[in-house]
């Protein structure tokens, strides 16, 4: 059965280790991109900072980042595109490989020492997680399993978000991580179907059966609709 974790984990060689120590002030969330490639390093970086120019700045010197640059036509949700260098240590690669989603993930608190990043993971099973955390062990990052539980109702009867197709699967996880889900809404139908290559209506379609399989297996209870 799927299952859902809550972590944090850092490394002096991790993704913008060197921008979190110089910001503490800094809350910074990552926007994947809806692909599924383990070797992917170019991210989106949604940034709230007093002095966006500085965060800049920072990044360049960030030796865990080859790339930095601003994106101007999303400067209401400050959006920066991050290419992180070839030898940045990075987590989010492992659970794709263990056919997992990174659902969320933003940067830890500043009182944590060292400061990291603080994620949500959709994993297979619980061999998931252990192979996850051993990878991340091996490679000297400091690491905190947070919560843990299964998806679904707490009797085990149900297979949660093991209903969803892949494609469901990741159309919501897309819509979530660009906050379609949000109040207010951060992104449309539209804006959501550029990203995966789908027209409007295909994303509205899958985000609707996706919605209401979930809600079949998690809500509906002996074929009662409370």
């Amino acid at each position: 059965m799927a299952v859902v974790t809550e972590v944090r984990f850092a490394h002096e060689d991790g993704a913008l280790a060197h921008t979190l120590g110089e910001l503490p002030e800094l809350d910074a969330r990552i926007v994947r991109e809806s692909s599924t490639n383990p070797k992917q390093n170019v991210y989106y970086l949604r940034v709230d900072y007093p002095d966006p120019s500085r965060v800049t700045t920072v990044l360049d010197a960030d030796h865990s980042v080859a790339d930095a640059w601003p994106m101007p036509e999303f400067d209401d949700r400050g959006l920066i595109a991050v290419e992180f260098a070839a030898d940045a240590k990075l987590v989010g690669p492992h659970v794709t490989r263990e056919g997992g989603l990174v659902v969320d993930a933003r940067s830890a608190s500043p009182d944590q020492e060292p400061r990291g990043w603080h994620e949500r993971w959709l994993l297979p099973d619980r061999e998931a997680i252990r192979a996850v955390w051993q990878r991340a062990r091996d490679e000297g990052f400091s690491f905190t399993l947070l919560e843990f539980h299964r998806s679904g109702r707490a009797d085990g009867t149900d297979k949660g978000v093991d209903v969803l197709t892949g494609q469901q699967r990741r159309t919501l996880a897309a819509a979530y991580e660009q906050g379609y889900f949000a109040e207010p809404r951060e992104t449309s139908l539209q804006e959501l179907g550029e990203a995966l290559d789908l027209s409007a209506s295909a994303v509205g379609g899958r985000l609707k059966r996706g919605m209401k399989s979930l809600i079949g297996e998690t809500l509906v209870v002996e074929g009662h609709r409370e």
